[in-house]
């Protein structure tokens, strides 16, 4: 890990002497001055926001091939993707569990399903806009659930102007398995008053099977079919109505070792996502916003025994209700006020076991400016929570521009996380991996968190730093507690159960660079360097990689309409197991993407993930990636008017 780090160091410094003479005006993928939403729940310059915040725009989901927000999140800053048993992804901000990062899109919150866990797998990227990642607590917006961060999917929008698009792929890695078909297609505008989107995305992937006498596929089949639709209507020049639709079918089908038998694996899950709301000006300082939504989630599984015995049935079903109010505007001239209300119901069942919670939510934020150079962001939330009471999460951040180009920030900021049905009540006694026992004793994570940063931008070099610590008490984790055997002791399963853990760290240093190279090329790099500890045990807790990078070297022509890149994509080494037995040694992907204008209405693109066949474990997330298949060849056609 040190010469890799010393390397990608010099490279960002070597990258910035050069540019001291020597560049053209660069495209980055965002500069401090876009607004973003995510971070205060209003449209805000990123440069007035004390936080690291990356943005994703649907540019660069596009040129990275990418089908799916698992695949968008495998090059993002500080997201580690774990797998669990069901074949899903999930993410993990800065070495923290996926259940303290909120997965929303367009600011609401995603059932789980399996396992009390949001598949990234299950969202198409084809709904995508762009991807807002605010990593460091937001509990004193968002509640439970944010004390890593907030991962924000903003999905398309009605446009002023008549907009169609189609895309159609096909890919498959060199062995000639997992072969991909894929097709994308939308259509977005306005007439008169009344603003329409619709998209739907349809994907088909083959299984991969490395090796046939084991009764499990390396990767199984998997067919993904999904659609939004949005519809606006302006209510005069200052209100607005708008109504939205999100809907996803997703099909898997492998096979399995279980139970001394082999059988036929079988899982399906639909997605479903309903909102209304209302949005109104009243003047030029001050706007209100109330939504209501529904949230709609159903999961099944069966296993068949290829011969003899009865199939293995298990479902999970989950409904979520939210109701809102907003309010944010300005007061006292340097003031910028937001203040809410939400009331959260939640309804699960799995496998005929039925619980619901409900949580009351309020909030309050102060974005005051004390100088032009000087800002700050206060916040506190109250919750109060039918299982586990009350609890208030405060957040204090600061800027100060230092020079017209260069900031310092800092930050502190409290949050927690209620324990959830499958933690508490549930448990899951019937996958491959472990056996996971539920505990009704558990108690609420709190978290505290520290975090400083710098930031510099010009036309062309931007450099970011940012180290932070979380310190987590009551961590809620997996604790293993011995072997279940089965078969006269020849088979053998793990068995945890979630406890909590007294007391639990992580700490990292993010830094991440952009640059122009001149004559259309341009560099970028994204390093984390990660600790973590489980200061119970003095062990180092599971699935936090020690680094991981992403290095980007891009050439863009606009005039001839060509544009290409290349990308290294590595994560350290980690441990995998909960009693912290296991470790996996580090990795790196490198992927090319190249594009192709034929006409202002046609492009070709083309790629290959994973070049040099890095075969990675399944510790690393990389279920239906090229990590699983192995190198990945794709190309395919978009038409848009």
């Amino acid at each position: 890990m040190n010469t890799y780090t010393r390397f990608i160091l010099s490279l960002l410094f070597a990258a910035g002497s050069f540019l001291a003479g020597n560049a053209d005006a660069a495209v980055y993928s965002h500069t401090m001055r876009e607004t973003v939403v995510t971070a205060t729940l209003s449209e805000t310059e990123i440069g007035n926001i004390p936080a690291a915040i990356e943005v994703i725009p649907g540019r660069d989901i596009t040129d990275m091939g990418s089908e799916t927000l698992h695949q968008v999140l495998t090059e993002a800053q500080s997201v580690n993707l774990e797998p669990v048993s069901g074949r899903m992804s999930i993410a993990r901000l800065r070495g923290l569990s996926s259940s303290n990062t909120l997965v929303l899109v367009d600011g609401m919150r995603l059932p789980s399903g399996f396992q009390d866990k949001v598949d990234l797998g299950e969202i198409p990227a084809g709904w995508i806009d762009r991807i807002e990642i605010v990593r460091g607590p937001a509990s004193a917006l968002y509640g439970s659930d944010a004390i890593g961060g907030v991962i924000n999917v903003i999905t398309r929008k009605p446009t002023e102007e008549p907009d169609a698009w189609f895309n159609a792929g096909y890919g498959a890695n060199t062995d000639g398995e997992a072969d991909e078909i894929s097709f994308d297609a939308g259509l977005s505008g306005s007439e008169g008053s009344l603003g329409y989107v619709i998209t739907g995305s349809f994907l088909d992937k083959g299984r991969v099977d490395y090796d046939l006498t084991d009764a499990f596929t390396d990767s199984d089949d998997k067919d993904l079919k999904a659609g939004a639709a949005g519809l606006t209507w302006k209510l005069g020049d200052a209100s607005e109505l708008a109504f939205g639709v999100t809907y996803a079918d997703v099909e898997r089908e492998g096979l399995r070792f279980k139970s001394n038998k082999e059988n036929v694996w079988v899982n399906g899950s639909e997605r479903y996502t309903g909102r209304i709301e209302f949005r109104s000006d009243l003047g030029r300082s001050s706007s209100i916003l109330l939504r209501a939504y529904r949230s709609v989630y159903d999961w099944g599984v069966t296993l068949t025994p290829l011969v003899g015995g009865s199939p293995e049935e298990h479902y999970v079903d989950q409904t979520t209700d939210q109701y809102e109010a907003r309010w944010s505007g300005q007061l006292l001239g340097n003031h910028k006020v937001t203040a809410g209300v939400e009331y959260r119901t939640e309804d699960r069942e799995e496998d005929g076991l039925g619980s619901e919670v409900d949580n009351l939510g309020i909030f309050l934020q102060d974005e005051v400016s004390f100088t032009d150079r000087f800002n700050a962001i206060l916040g506190l939330r109250f919750d109060d929570h039918s299982s586990f009471g009350s609890v208030y999460s405060p957040r204090v951040s600061v800027a100060y521009w230092l020079y017209d180009t260069f900031r310092i920030r800092g930050s502190y900021g409290e949050g927690f996380r209620a324990p959830s049905v499958f933690e508490l009540y549930t448990g899951s006694v019937y996958t491959k991996r472990r056996v996971l026992l539920p505990n009704p004793d558990l108690k609420p994570e709190t978290s505290q968190t520290w975090e400083v940063g710098a930031d510099f931008e010009n036309d062309r070099f931007a450099f970011s730093v940012t180290a932070f610590r979380n310190d987590i008490e009551d961590m809620i984790a997996e604790v293993f507690t011995g072997e279940y055997y089965q078969f006269s002791k020849k088979i053998s399963t793990p068995v945890n159960e979630a406890r909590n853990i007294d007391e639990a760290m992580t700490r990292g240093i993010e830094l991440s660079a952009r640059a122009s190279l001149g004559s259309g090329f341009s560099i970028s790099d994204e390093l984390t360097l990660l600790e973590s500890e489980n200061k119970t045990t003095g062990e180092e807790l599971p699935y936090v990689p020690d680094v991981s990078n992403v290095l980007k070297l891009a050439y863009r022509d606009p005039v001839n309409g060509f544009s290409g890149n290349v990308r290294f994509v590595t994560v350290g080494s980690q441990f995998v197991d909960t009693d912290s037995d296991v470790e996996v040694e580090a990795y790196t992907l490198v992927n090319l993407s190249l594009s192709k204008s034929l006409t202002s209405y046609a492009d070709l693109y083309a790629g290959v993930d994973n070049i040099f066949d890095e075969r990675v474990e399944d510790g690393y997330g990389n279920v239906y990636g090229p990590g699983a298949t192995g190198t990945f060849i794709y190309g395919g056609i978009g038409l848009h008017l």
